[in-house]
């Protein structure tokens, strides 16, 4: 039997329910979770909050990795099923790069920004498939095209912007099941 895709998705932790941001993070986990993916999320508020609310509606299996240097902010959100705690923030991106079948990011500040530039440099040294990075929001050609001169052309192949969370969700889905799947 084959196993659910797992796809980790980032974005920022300072979304509020009444942005538009937060619908589409909602839809993105809604999507992902009628497509028969594991949903992965830092498991706080935000961006994982709603990604996680929308796959948990949708009846999806939703999977936090926290981290003490967060417990701060707030509580795990309630969407999550599963809590995976790592110890220290290091070893919490490798869990939510390294567990994980593909990856979508939504648009957020400087640890969404990191957590996209892990990613994309290790599918860009193949230690991650090249398809398995999906951008959504719509910010993102643009930021992209200000990295041009900084990011070597070739290196854009490993990122794919999709329109809406229906496409991301659709491009991560099929990006995981065509290559084999991330030991557990």
């Amino acid at each position: 039997m084959e196993k659910s895709p797992r796809i980790t998705v980032y974005g920022s932790s300072r979304l509020s329910e009444d942005e538009p941001a937060y619908r589409l993070a909602h839809d993105l986990g809604a999507a992902l979770a009628r497509g028969g993916a594991t949903v992965i999320t830092g498991g706080y508020g935000g961006a994982m909050e709603a990604v996680s609310r929308g796959a948990a509606e949708a009846g999806g299996h939703v999977v936090g990795v926290t981290v003490d240097l967060f417990e701060a902010r707030g509580p795990l959100n309630r969407w999550v099923k599963e809590r995976v705690h790592a110890p220290d923030l290091f070893d919490r991106l490798r869990h939510l790069v390294a567990t994980t079948d593909a990856h979508v990011v939504l648009e957020g500040s400087l640890g969404t920004l990191t957590e996209l530039f892990l990613t994309w440099t290790l599918a860009s040294v193949g230690a991650l498939a090249a398809e398995s990075l999906v951008l959504l929001g719509e910010r993102w050609p643009l930021y992209l095209e200000a990295h041009g001169e900084l990011v070597p052309r070739e290196l854009f192949r490993h990122v794919r912007v999709a329109r809406t969370p229906s496409e991301a969700a659709t491009w991560a889905i099929a990006a995981a099941r065509s290559r084999p799947q991330v030991a557990r």
